[in-house]
Formats: C-alpha cells, sequence, structure tokens
C-alpha cells in the first residue's frame, strides 16, 4: 500500500522535475525574467504581454491623473472656467512611466515575496539599458519611496535616489 502511494507520487511529480519545461509550471520560482511591457497602468504598475500584472518593488505610485469635474450654474447649465495649461505631476509620471517601460523588453529581478494574495508580481525592472526603472521614477521624484520587507534587496539603491530627488527638489520633493 505504501508502496503504490509512492510510486504513484513519484509518477505524478515526474513531468515537474524531469521536463526541460519545468520553469512554465512554476514560473514565479526562478529570480528572473525578461518579458515585453504592453502597457503602463500608473507609475509603479506594468502589465506585460503574457498578461501579468507587475507592481515596481521600492515605491509607489504618486495617485491616479485627477479628473476634472464639470461644474454647473443654478440652471443646470455648463460653468466654462478657464482652464489652465499646467499638466499634473501624476500626469507626468505617467507619461513618463510609459515613455519609459511602454513596448520595451525589460528584465524583472524577483525579491523575497515575488507576489501577494491580489496577484501582483513584485519586481524590480531593468531597462534594456541596464538601468533600473525602480530607481529611475524615484531619483526624477515621480513616486514615493515605500519600503516594504522582506523584499529589500535593493534598499539602499533606492534610498539613494529617493534622496536624490529630495536634495534635488524633483517632482513629488519639490512640491
Amino acid at each position: 500500500m505504501i508502496l503504490r502511494l509512492v510510486l504513484m507520487m513519484f509518477f505524478l511529480s515526474t513531468p515537474c522535475w524531469a521536463s526541460d519545461n519545468s520553469d512554465d509550471l512554476f514560473n514565479y520560482s526562478k529570480k528572473q525574467d525578461e518579458a515585453l511591457v504592453v502597457k503602463v497602468v500608473a507609475s509603479d504598475l506594468i502589465v506585460l504581454e503574457d498578461g501579468r500584472r507587475v507592481r515596481l518593488i521600492g515605491v509607489e505610485s504618486a495617485g491616479v491623473v485627477p479628473h476634472q469635474y464639470a461644474k454647473y450654474d443654478d440652471k443646470g447649465h455648463v460653468i466654462e472656467e478657464p482652464v489652465e495649461p499646467t499638466i499634473s505631476l501624476q500626469e507626468q509620471a505617467l507619461t513618463y512611466a510609459q515613455e519609459l517601460l511602454e513596448n520595451k523588453r525589460v528584465k524583472l529581478e524577483y525579491d523575497v515575496d515575488a507576489t501577494d494574495a491580489s496577484g501582483y508580481l513584485y519586481a524590480y525592472v531593468y531597462l534594456p539599458d541596464g538601468r533600473m526603472a525602480n530607481a529611475e521614477l524615484l531619483r526624477l521624484g515621480f513616486v514615493k519611496l515605500r519600503i516594504i520587507p522582506p523584499n529589500v534587496k535593493y534598499e539602499d539603491k533606492l534610498s539613494l535616489a529617493y534622496q536624490e530627488a529630495k536634495r534635488e527638489k524633483r517632482g513629488l520633493e519639490g512640491e
């Protein structure tokens, strides 16, 4: 009986360790990956060609682009207000992140916790030229520094990028 159970477990597990495609079965068990970014949803969230959603480790978006609501007079007519030609920091951050990441083949490096309960992946994202996108967004002040243990592998590098933005009063640190 025990022998049958052991043999059955052996044969059921064989494809996992004997196959050349074992990484496909346990895609997130490896520490690095490469993929094409098809969309930047927020300055800290990207979507890959296979549909996976990846949050950048160590950073937090400045928020969503603010929506302008129409104002109405007492008769229900839209009050036309002069539009200021300014672009919000959130719009600037999103635009920069899109230019930096969209349609680029990037390298993803995972830390201790690669996923969370909501299904997001967490990664350090490297551009084709070798720069870390997480640090670049921090350096320009487009995102906030947010280190959450146990994902602290590049805490020092990200902190330095944040300190540079703060020192130079860039982006969020210049407001």
